[in-house]
């Protein structure tokens, strides 16, 4: 397993995706991970390629970003 993107967005959250290739296999499977504060609030876990799971990375972190109005004051 080697990580093979990884990026701190503006709120916290640590994007990263995973490549890995079980033994035996010859097609990888990627896994995408949303962690904050050491917490994993988002997984996938794909055999399509980097870029659809970056894709759902970038997805769930649209979906459930912080709205300005949330923000303490």
């Amino acid at each position: 397993m080697r990580t093979i993107y990884q990026s701190t967005d503006d709120f916290g959250h640590t994007l990263r995706a995973l490549k890995m290739t079980p033994e035996g296999y010859t097609v990888p499977v990627y896994m995408g991970l949303v962690i904050q504060d050491r917490e994993v609030l988002f997984r996938t876990r794909e055999n399509s390629s980097r870029e659809f799971v970056l894709q759902k990375i970038k997805e769930f972190v649209a979906g459930n970003a912080p709205s300005m109005n949330a923000q303490p004051a």
